[in-house]
């Protein structure tokens, strides 16, 4: 169990991050949970990998061989919503050979074992492209995404609360929420840790809390050392423990269960419950959540927890990513710049139609304006997806500064026309001319790159890098004087 401060993201500021924990104090709600139910200390993710491998692992005791979250996406979506260039890896469990596939798919699920046996589901998830879209699980599968289970058993996150209130909880339920809850870093654990507290109320304060098991569960390790090593079982399972707690009127108080289960677990448990056949042999070997439950003791009493106090900035958290630029990725579905943030660290910036690009004072700027090894500022998203990952608002180069308006004399003309060389005082510059430089003529009408020459005065107004000292856009190039002879034909 020994690489955990290699993973990316792991090492901030100096300090190994992967190498910390919250205290009892600091997510006391959880602790009290644990505490008073039962904490499962032996609950493995199924998949060695992240987020999305894991969730499809919870309706169909299989990821069909993802070991990834997808990739190319053009829309916020991890499944079939997720566009024509969605690609997720995926790796044969008997073989260990990798490969590329489309992350939407037909697989058996429980919920279609569900439908035969005529018994209630609702799959609870924030809506179509909304932040938490990603995790919902069902997007994945072709056969349920494309059918009126879709509109019938698929609600918002947000509906949870008032259904479990009114006891209109059906017999089997999953729920995920949206990113601003999900506690993945810069996000706070207390903002989703009260979330999951008012969840898990509204069951207990509901009529179907005496008939109720609640599995309290994250979808994987987060990066975070553990010393416990996960069962080998072929090349993608299993992955390290993660936080899982059992509770129910009949968890067994103040107890620690180290039977060795994983999300397959939550599965056979259902389908025991419910009589259903076993999806694949992960389910059907896998423990049951039996093992933390106890039918014959006296049913535990609703346990109600106050919210914690959140400080005032948990709520309004602004990501800043500062760094130096090395390069722009350009793809099918989108384009990203690597940005590097220290000798450890280049984190992605994903950059897209609400992506803008500043410099110097707050002016406009472009892309490609941006150069290599210039120092940028990054208002960000992070990205649940991946660590140091983030779609990018407003990009500030810093290095860049507005130019001009001011005079020179062109001293030659490049190839193509595509720069000129331009004499301001003593010193001679390169001046870029671009399919968005305004030429204008000497009565302020707009002209043409053809119509300039050695030898003639212009005004130059455009963006300074002042790292490079160049020019590396013009905006507008006025003609002020032009020497030549009306009629002449240019040298």
């Amino acid at each position: 169990m020994n690489g955990f401060n290699l993973l990316p993201g792991a090492l901030q500021s100096g300090r190994d991050i992967a190498l910390s924990q919250y205290a009892p104090g600091q997510v006391k709600n959880y602790f009290n949970y644990a505490r008073r139910f039962t904490l499962d200390d032996h609950f493995f993710s199924t998949i060695s990998g992240p987020s999305f491998p894991n969730h499809i692992v919870t309706i169909a005791a299989t990821s069909n061989n993802i070991v990834d979250n997808p990739r190319g996406q053009t829309h916020h979506a991890w499944g079939c919503d997720g566009g024509p260039f969605s690609i997720v890896n995926a790796i044969n469990p008997a073989t260990g050979e990798s490969y590329l596939t489309k992350p939407c798919f037909n697989i058996p699920t429980i919920v279609d074992e569900l439908q035969k046996a005529h018994v209630s589901w609702r799959y609870y998830a924030p809506g179509k492209y909304q932040p938490g879209y990603i995790w919902n699980a069902l997007d994945v599968i072709k056969h349920v995404r494309y059918s009126r289970l879709w509109k019938s058993n698929v609600s918002p996150d947000t509906s949870f609360i008032k259904d479990a209130r009114a006891g209109r909880l059906p017999a089997v339920s999953w729920l995920v929420m949206n990113v601003k809850y999900s506690e993945h870093p810069p996000a706070s654990i207390c903002v989703g840790q009260n979330w999951s507290v008012k969840q898990i109320n509204a069951v207990m304060q509901g009529k179907d809390w005496p008939s109720t098991l609640l599995v309290l569960t994250w979808d994987d390790f987060g990066g975070f050392y553990d010393h416990v090593p996960p069962p080998k079982l072929n090349y993608i399972s299993y992955g390290p423990r993660v936080p899982t707690v059992i509770i129910s009127p009949y968890a067994r108080p103040h107890y620690i269960d180290h039977s060795t289960l994983d999300f397959t677990s939550v599965l056979k448990f259902i389908e025991d419950d419910f009589r259903l056949k076993p999806l694949t042999a992960l389910d059907r070997r896998a423990g049951s959540l039996t093992s933390s439950l106890d039918f014959h003791q006296k049913p535990l009493a609703p346990y109600v927890q106050k919210p914690a106090i959140c400080p005032k900035t948990d709520y309004k958290i602004n990501s800043y990513i500062s760094g130096t630029m090395l390069k722009i990725n350009t793809y099918k579905y989108a384009k990203e710049m690597l940005v590097r943030l220290s000798a450890t660290n280049i984190a992605t910036l994903i950059l897209g139609p609400s992506s803008a690009y500043v410099m110097k004072g707050g002016q406009k700027a472009r892309l490609s304006d941006v150069q290599v090894g210039d120092h940028v500022v990054a208002q960000a998203r992070p990205d649940p997806q991946r660590a140091l990952t983030y779609g990018a608002g407003t990009i500030r180069d810093t290095d860049l500064e507005p130019y001009g308006p001011r005079k020179g004399l062109i001293l030659s003309m490049g190839q193509n026309n595509s720069l000129i060389t331009v004499q301001f005082g003593r010193r001679s510059v390169v001046v870029p001319l671009g399919k968005r430089t305004r030429i204008e003529r000497t009565n302020g009408k707009q002209g043409s790159v053809g119509e300039l020459d050695a030898g003639d005065t212009i005004q130059v107004t455009g963006i300074l890098n002042r790292r490079l000292d160049a020019i590396v856009s013009s905006s507008r190039i006025k003609l002020l004087h032009a020497p030549r002879v009306t009629g002449s034909p240019k040298s």
